[in-house]
C-alpha cells in the first residue's frame, strides 16, 4: 500500500444598517517567521512556472536570495525526521509532524541540502517555524540551512509538479510587503460584486421597464419556491460530498459543465444587443435543426441569423477558456466573461415571489455555508468546502469563482475570488427589492434597493476583514446574509409593510394563455 504524502426571483424592504456578528471563534494559527515567496520552475526553465507565498523559518537569513536548486522528497519518511538520503546542493521537501522543525533542518543539514521546504499538515495558512538550540561541545547553535514553511494546499501543488514535470528548481527569497496591493485587489472583487447585483438586478426588471416585453419575459422566469432554500441545501450537500470523494474525475465534468454554459447565456444576453444593431438578422432565419437534437440540447428548432452569431461568440469563448483557462496572464478573464453571463442570467431568470419565500432561501444557505466551510471538518477531517473550493488536489481550479490577481508585484499567479453563490444568493433578493420600488413608486434614494447594495458592500468588507485576520477560507453568506436581510425586515417594519411584503406575489404570473397582469398589478395587496 502507498502511504500518502498528506494524513489524514422580486420583492421586498430595503436594508441600511449592517450586523456583523462573528457567530464562530475559530483558533488562529500563530504566524512566526518572514513571508517568503517559494518559486517553483521545470529544469528547463521553459514551461512549468509557479510562485507561492510562505514563511521563512525564525533562524533562516533574510536577506539570503536562493535560487537553482533541484527538488527532491524526502524518501522513506515523508516527514523527515529520520535518516535522509544524500542530497547535495538540492532542496528536501517534507511534512510537518513526527518532530520538530529544527530537527528536520538539522537531518536536511547532515544529507547536504541547501533548502528545506516544509508544508503544514493542516489546512490554512502557513505556520511559523521557531528553532530550538541544539546543545554540542562546541556550544550552543541553531540550524543554519534556509527554510521556508508553505500552506498544506501549496504542498500538493509542489507534489503535483514534482510528478508532472519531473525536474523541478527551486528559488526562495524574501518578501517584498505589499499591503496596498493586497487592499486594491480585495476593492476590485468587491466593486465586481456589488455592480453585477446592481447590473442584475436592473435586468431582471426589463418587464417593468418594457411592458411591450412583459409577456415574453415573463414566459422566460422561474419562480422560486417556498421549498426551494431546503432542496438548495440537501442538493448542494449531497453534490459537495460527492464533489470532495471524486473531485480527481469530476473536476473535468464541472469544466465542461461551466463552459457549455457560455453558449446559452451568450446567446440569451447578447442575441438582443446583436438583433438591437441589426434587425434584419433577427428577421433573416439561418438554419433548423431536427427535432431530437433540439429537444436534447433544449434550444429553438429555428435559428435565426442573430442567434448563430451569438451561439458563435458563445461557443468560441467556451473553447478559448477549456484551452487556455490554467494561463494566468488571461485565463482567468475568459472564465470571469463566462461567470458574468451566468451570473446576469441567474437573476434574470429566477425571481423570489415574496421576503417569506426570500428568507427561507438565505437562512438556508447561511446555515448551509457555516456547515460546509467550519464543521465538516469534525466529519471529513477537513473542510468540505474549501477542499473541493480549491480543487481537491487535482491542480485544477473549481471555475465557480469570479478571479482577479493578486496585485501583490513579486508574486505572480495568485488570485483574489468569490465564489458565484456569494453574488448569485444574495442578488435575487437585490432584485427583489428593486422590484418593490418600481412597483411602489419609491424614489431611488428612499427605497429598498439603494439599501440593500450598501448592506451587501458592508458585507462584503467584513467579509474580507475576517478573511484577513483569520487568514483562513470565511464563508461570505455569513455576513452578507445578515447584511442585507435583517435591515431589509427592520425598515420594512419601520414602514409598516412588512406583512405585504412577507406574502406579495412578485413571482411570475401562472395565468391561462392569453391572460396578462401588468408588473404593477402584481405587486398589489392592498
Amino acid at each position: 500500500m502507498t502511504q500518502s504524502w498528506f494524513p489524514s426571483p422580486c420583492r421586498a424592504p430595503r436594508p441600511a444598517l449592517q450586523v456583523l456578528a462573528l457567530l464562530l471563534a475559530l483558533p488562529s494559527l500563530a504566524s512566526a517567521g518572514t513571508p517568503a515567496i517559494l518559486r517553483l520552475e521545470s529544469g528547463s526553465g521553459k514551461g512549468y512556472q509557479k510562485s507561492f507565498p510562505g514563511l521563512m523559518a525564525e533562524w533562516a537569513d533574510a536577506s539570503k536570495k536562493v535560487e537553482g536548486l533541484r527538488l527532491v522528497r524526502a524518501e522513506g519518511d515523508a516527514y523527515g525526521c529520520g535518516n535522509i538520503q544524500n542530497c547535495r546542493g538540492c532542496a528536501i521537501f517534507v511534512l510537518q509532524g513526527r518532530c520538530s522543525f529544527s530537527q528536520k533542518a538539522r537531518r536536511a543539514e547532515a544529507a547536504g541540502a541547501k533548502l528545506l521546504v516544509v508544508a503544514t499538515a493542516e489546512d490554512g495558512p502557513a505556520v511559523g517555524m521557531a528553532g530550538t538550540v541544539q546543545r554540542t561541545w562546541y556550544g550552543a547553535r541553531s540550524p543554519r540551512i534556509p527554510a521556508i514553511s508553505v500552506s498544506k494546499a501549496t504542498g500538493r501543488q509542489v507534489l503535483l509538479a514534482l510528478e508532472r514535470h519531473g525536474d523541478i528548481a527551486v528559488a526562495y527569497w524574501r518578501r517584498k510587503a505589499n499591503v496596498y496591493g493586497d487592499i486594491l485587489s480585495e476593492a476590485l472583487v468587491a466593486v465586481l460584486a456589488v455592480v453585477l447585483i446592481m447590473l442584475g438586478a436592473w435586468h431582471s426588471v426589463e418587464d417593468l421597464r418594457k411592458p411591450e416585453l412583459q409577456e415574453k419575459f415573463n414566459d422566460a422566469c422561474l419562480a422560486v419556491e417556498e421549498g426551494s432554500g431546503l432542496q438548495f441545501v440537501l442538493f448542494g450537500s449531497l453534490m459537495l460530498t460527492v464533489l470532495f470523494f471524486f473531485m480527481k474525475y469530476l473536476i473535468y465534468v464541472l469544466l465542461l459543465l461551466f463552459a457549455s454554459g457560455a453558449v446559452s447565456t451568450t446567446t440569451l444576453l447578447v442575441e438582443p444587443l446583436i438583433a438591437a444593431w441589426r434587425p434584419g438578422l433577427r428577421r433573416r432565419p439561418a438554419c433548423k435543426l431536427p427535432a431530437k437534437l433540439a429537444g436534447l440540447l433544449g434550444v429553438e428548432e429555428n435559428h435565426t441569423c442573430a442567434d448563430v452569431i451569438a451561439e458563435t461568440l458563445g461557443a468560441a469563448l467556451a473553447v478559448s477558456f477549456l484551452l487556455f483557462r490554467n494561463d494566468d496572464a488571461f485565463g482567468w478573464l475568459l472564465q470571469d466573461m463566462i461567470a458574468v453571463m451566468l451570473l446576469l442570467t441567474i437573476q434574470r431568470t429566477l425571481r423570489l415571489p415574496n421576503l417569506k419565500v426570500g428568507t427561507f432561501l438565505l437562512i438556508a444557505t447561511f446555515f448551509f455555508d457555516i456547515f460546509w466551510v467550519f464543521l465538516s471538518p469534525m466529519i471529513f477531517k477537513k473542510s468540505v468546502m474549501i477542499e473541493v473550493a480549491t480543487g481537491g488536489g487535482t491542480g485544477q481550479s473549481v471555475p465557480m469563482v469570479l478571479k482577479i490577481p493578486a496585485l501583490n508585484g513579486d508574486l505572480p499567479g495568485q488570485f483574489k475570488i468569490l465564489g458565484l453563490g456569494d453574488i448569485a444568493i444574495p442578488g435575487l433578493l437585490i432584485s427583489l427589492l428593486l422590484r418593490h420600488d418600481l412597483v411602489k413608486g419609491h424614489r431611488r434614494c428612499r427605497g429598498y434597493f439603494t439599501a440593500g447594495v450598501i448592506g451587501y458592500a458592508i458585507g462584503l468588507l467584513a467579509t474580507f476583514v475576517s478573511l484577513y485576520l483569520m487568514q483562513h477560507g470565511q464563508p461570505a453568506l455569513l455576513f452578507l446574509v445578515p447584511g442585507t436581510l435583517v435591515p431589509t425586515c427592520m425598515i420594512a417594519l419601520r414602514k409598516g409593510e412588512l406583512p405585504a411584503l412577507w406574502s406579495a406575489t412578485y413571482g411570475p404570473p401562472e395565468q391561462p394563455e392569453g391572460e396578462q397582469t401588468s408588473g404593477g398589478e402584481a405587486g398589489k395587496h392592498e
